[in-house]
C-alpha cells in the first residue's frame, strides 16, 4: 500500500488504467514547444528536411523512407528529430502497423504537400518558359520498364517538345499532393483531387521457363507446388492477400523459395530458371524464355490512370494520355482487353512489327545469355 503524502509510483506500472503511449519515431528526448505558435515555429523548419518528412511518412516507415530516398535510418531519425526541437511537438510516434501520425504531424502532413505541389508547379512553369514542357509519369516498375519505356521512345521522338520524366517504382505516387502529373497505378486512388480513368486489365498466371521445367518437370496442378521452387514478388501495388489463393493453401511460407520487391529481378529469376512465379501474360510477349502454366490459376488487376487535376488542361498531358490510351488498347495488344486471352493466341499480334520493334533487343539479349 502507499502511504498518504508519498509519491506514486508512474502510472506505467502493472494496474495502471493509463494506456502507454507508442514510442516516438525519431528520438527519445521529448521536445518542448515553448509559447510561440505553430505558424511561427514552423518558419524554423528547414524545408529539406520537411520535405525528407513526408517521403518518409509516404513511403510507410523509417527504413522503406531509408530504401526510397536513399538516406540512412540515422540520417532519417536526426533530421526528423530537428523538425520536432524546431516544433517542440512529436510530429509521429511508432507503432505496430508503423507510423502514427500525431495532430501536429499530421498538420505538418497537408503543409508539405502543399509546399511539394507548388515547389513543382513552379519548377514546371519555368521549364515552359525555355520551350519544352516536361511531363512527369509514374508507373509501376514491370508496365514502366517492359511496357511504356519501349514505346515511349518513338512518342518522345514524335514529341521533341516535349521533355518526359518516367519514374518506375512500385510506391504510389502523389498525384494531387503534385509529386507527378500522370500515374499508371493498379490500385484505385482514395484522393477525389486527382482524375481517374481506368485504362485495361492487367492479366497474370503462372510461368517458367523451360530450363526449370526440364529439371523439375511440368506442374499439373496447384496440388503439386510443394515439388516446386516458387518465386513471389512482395511491393506495394502488389496484391500480396491473393497468394493463398495462388498457392492453394494459408500455409505459404515454406513454399517460397525466393522473393524480391522488384519486378524486374522477379522476371529475370523466372526467365533465369529460379522457379515458377507470377507474371503479366504479355511477358510471352517480351521473350519466349518464360512459358505460360496451365494449372488453374489466372488473376486479374485493373489498370488506372490518374492525372493532376490542374495540370490537365496542358497540351504535353494531354498528350500523353491520349499515347498511354493507346498503349493500353485491348483491341490492338490482347494481354490488356477485358477478357482474359491465353498467350498461346497472342502470335499473331507479337509477330506484327510494331511489337517486334519494341522487344527484339530485349530478347536477343535474354537469348545470347541462355546459358
Amino acid at each position: 500500500m502507499i502511504a498518504p503524502g508519498k509519491n506514486k509510483a508512474p502510472s506505467k506500472r502493472l494496474g495502471s488504467s493509463r494506456p502507454v503511449e507508442a514510442h516516438p519515431a525519431w528520438s527519445s528526448r521529448p521536445p518542448s514547444k515553448g509559447s510561440h505558435s505553430l505558424g511561427e515555429r514552423l518558419k524554423l523548419v528547414d524545408w529539406q528536411d520537411l520535405e525528407l518528412f513526408l517521403e518518409v511518412v509516404e513511403a510507410g516507415s523509417v527504413r522503406a523512407g531509408a530504401a526510397a530516398t536513399r538516406h540512412t535510418v540515422a540520417t532519417i531519425r536526426r533530421r526528423i528529430g530537428r523538425i520536432e526541437d524546431k516544433l517542440g511537438e512529436a510530429v509521429a510516434k511508432r507503432g505496430p502497423s508503423g507510423l502514427k501520425m500525431t495532430q501536429v504531424g499530421t498538420r505538418l502532413l497537408s503543409i508539405a504537400r502543399e509546399m511539394r505541389r507548388l515547389r513543382l508547379s513552379l519548377e514546371a512553369e519555368d521549364e515552359a518558359e525555355v520551350g519544352r514542357e516536361r511531363v512527369r509519369i509514374a508507373v509501376t516498375e514491370g508496365l514502366g520498364t517492359y511496357w511504356l519505356m519501349p514505346r515511349l521512345v518513338e512518342f518522345q521522338s514524335d514529341h521533341p517538345e516535349l521533355d518526359i520524366l518516367l519514374h518506375c517504382d512500385m510506391q504510389r505516387s502523389d498525384v494531387a499532393g503534385g509529386a507527378c502529373d500522370v500515374a499508371i497505378q493498379l490500385e484505385m486512388p482514395k484522393d477525389a483531387r486527382t482524375v481517374v480513368e481506368r485504362l485495361g486489365a492487367l492479366h497474370l498466371m503462372p510461368f517458367a521457363s523451360d530450363r526449370y521445367l526440364r529439371e523439375a518437370g511440368m506442374p499439373k496442378s496447384i496440388d503439386e507446388w510443394p515439388q516446386h521452387r516458387l518465386v513471389w514478388q512482395e511491393a506495394d501495388q502488389v496484391a500480396s492477400n491473393l497468394l493463398p489463393f495462388v498457392l492453394g493453401t494459408s500455409e505459404t511460407r515454406d513454399l517460397i523459395a525466393l522473393r524480391t520487391n522488384s519486378s524486374s529481378a522477379h522476371f529475370r529469376a523466372i526467365a533465369s530458371g529460379g522457379g515458377i512465379g507470377i507474371l503479366p501474360t504479355y511477358a510471352r510477349a517480351v521473350s519466349r524464355r518464360v512459358r505460360p502454366l496451365d494449372i488453374g490459376v489466372q488473376l486479374r488487376r485493373e489498370i488506372f490512370c490518374v492525372f493532376n487535376a490542374e495540370r490537365q488542361a496542358c497540351s504535353g498531358v494531354q498528350l500523353v494520355v491520349a499515347w498511354l490510351r493507346k498503349s493500353f488498347n485491348g483491341g490492338a495488344f490482347p494481354w490488356f482487353a477485358d477478357d482474359f486471352v491465353h498467350p498461346r493466341d497472342f502470335e499473331p499480334v507479337i509477330s506484327s512489327p510494331n511489337v517486334i520493334s519494341m522487344f527484339e533487343g530485349f530478347i536477343d539479349t535474354l537469348d545470347a545469355d541462355d546459358g
